[in-house]
């Protein structure tokens, strides 16, 4: 397990360098972690607590982008990467896991096509914000452009503290500082606040195995969405669905169930929460039940579909979520990792503790999201959110075949889009025999009931369209992008293949 590990802390290192405005010190992750030699899986959560700090306060839910400083301290959300090296047992040095990025910041790294895009769409809040000067190319007093070298020496400083003192973040001068930082922007976190926070860990993740194909799949647990993921794939899976399915005779039918699906598994998401603290016993037994989702099956009409998201089991508005970034690792041992991290909108809360350099979150606004059914401003009381989690449409995914070996490992950034682009890339390389190239760069469906709208991705076939309008389909046209996956698959003839999703102009890597 050690090689997974290290490479996973790594990882949420240096990607959290190089896309500082979907991920970082500053934000969280939700990881699914399969161990081949047991053939146990893990979830690990690490994120959006609502700080002790507000209790007795009442919040008012924000989203206006002048306003986004004032989200950062309430759900503090540190990765406590340390904990998870240490529970699965790096075998390298823990100072040697950080030089790398620290490398990065303090001789600069290249500014990657989608650094440069966020930038570009930030740079007159990032201009008007001191704080977010390191954004800033001072040969040219603009944002940095794709190709430019970008250094960060302060957040070199803070990673030097944490190559000797791995807690330094949550105690300590460095934890004062942020705390002092954050403050100073109008949040609440407190170093007590820091202190408590702990990673989340919960073995066995959430498991299923499937009639379509020899495999299980493991899944995160809530308040990721990996039970939204499942439970699409468990609906279909009472089709028996083969590449037939998507011949000429059959696509029109076979997108009209798919999307079925979604709008009855989107529907669920707005029951889900905090295991922690909200009883989650029943909605997970439905959801991962073969006979649950034989009944939703069996109200699926294949030439009708609803526009009352009531007849869909929606108890309440979905909200909507934001970027995030993603990636998946297969150790030579057969370990796997699927890992998902966000700072909520891009660069968090648009500002940067200075005396840490350490981009902020802004996620009290996934609290406030979850409430207001997709309206701002309302007022929520926070006592019963306390160290909570809210909801998340995070869900990294391992699928592993019947003799334990990894067949798939899967996830995506995309906000409300990760499940149904999950879900629609899982199934096509799994039950439409297309290879992980061709599964992943596939034209993308979505539907997530609010609104009751069928998008589709730039390039879907028209007969598809047409067809689903027919059926009465309502249909939005949606530009390339949405959801970006990252996928790693083992080929019927045992050979690793991977694919990081043209969308986001992402790479692979091996050895």
């Amino acid at each position: 397990m050690a090689h997974s590990s290290r490479s996973a802390v790594a990882g949420l290192f240096c990607v959290g360098v190089i896309n500082t405005q979907s991920m970082g010190l500053g934000g969280g992750f939700l990881m699914t972690y399969y161990d081949r030699s047991t053939g146990k899986a893990y979830s690990l959560m690490q994120g959006k607590c609502a700080v002790r700090s507000l209790r007795g306060h009442v919040w008012r839910g924000r989203g206006i982008s002048s306003e986004r400083r004032a989200c950062c301290g309430c759900p503090w959300r540190t990765p406590r990467i340390p904990e998870l090296y240490e529970r699965f047992g790096g075998n390298l040095p823990w100072a040697e896991l950080l030089e790398p990025t620290i490398k990065l910041c303090e001789d600069g790294h290249l500014v990657n096509w989608h650094m440069a895009r966020a930038l570009k769409f930030n740079a007159e809040d990032i201009k008007k914000e001191p704080s977010m000067s390191v954004f800033i190319n001072p040969e040219t007093g603009d944002v940095y452009k794709e190709g430019d070298t970008l250094k960060r020496p302060q957040l070199a400083k803070t990673l030097r503290d944490l190559q000797q003192d791995p807690d330094a973040l949550y105690s300590g001068q460095l934890a004062s500082k942020l705390a002092q930082d954050i403050q100073s922007f109008g949040g609440i976190v407190t170093e007590e606040d820091l202190r408590m926070y702990k990673l989340a860990c919960v073995e066995g993740s959430h498991e299923h195995y499937t009639a379509a194909w020899p495999d299980k799949y493991v899944l995160c647990a809530s308040p990721g969405s990996g039970l939204i993921l499942g439970f699409i794939l468990n609906i279909l899976d009472e089709y028996g669905l083969t590449p037939e399915s998507i011949d000429d005779s059959n696509i029109v039918l076979t997108h009209h169930r798919i999307t079925e699906a979604m709008k009855w598994a989107y529907a669920k998401r707005t029951e889900l929460g905090d295991a922690d603290f909200v009883d989650m016993s029943g909605l997970t037994k439905n959801l991962t039940s073969d006979d649950y989702a034989a009944y939703i099956h069996s109200q699926i009409t294949d030439d009708r579909t609803f526009q009352d998201p009531e007849h869909y089991g929606a108890v309440t508005a979905d909200p909507d979520d934001h970027g995030t970034a993603h990636f998946s690792l297969l150790a030579p041992n057969g370990d796997a990792v699927s890992v998902t991290s966000t700072v909520n909108l891009y660069f968090g809360a648009g500002i940067r503790s200075v005396q840490t350099g350490i981009v902020l979150n802004d996620e009290m606004d996934d609290f406030s999201a979850q409430t207001s059914q997709i309206t701002l401003g309302f007022l929520l009381h926070l006592p019963t959110l306390l160290g909570q989690r809210p909801l998340s449409s995070m869900c990294p995914a391992v699928f592993v075949d019947s003799k334990g070996d990894v067949r798939l490992i899967i996830g995506a950034a995309g906000g409300t889009k990760i499940s149904s682009g999950v879900a629609w890339a899982s199934l096509r390389n799994l039950w439409f025999g297309d290879n992980i190239k061709e599964a992943v760069d596939a034209r993308r469906i979505h539907h997530q009931l609010f609104p009751m709208t069928f998008s589709y991705e730039q390039g879907i076939l028209p007969k598809i369209v047409e067809g689903l309008q027919t059926i009465g389909h309502v249909t939005e046209e949606f530009g390339i992008g949405g959801s970006v996956v990252c996928a790693i698959a083992r080929g019927d003839n045992g050979k690793i293949y991977a694919n990081s999703d043209f969308r986001k102009a992402g790479e692979v890597d091996g050895f």
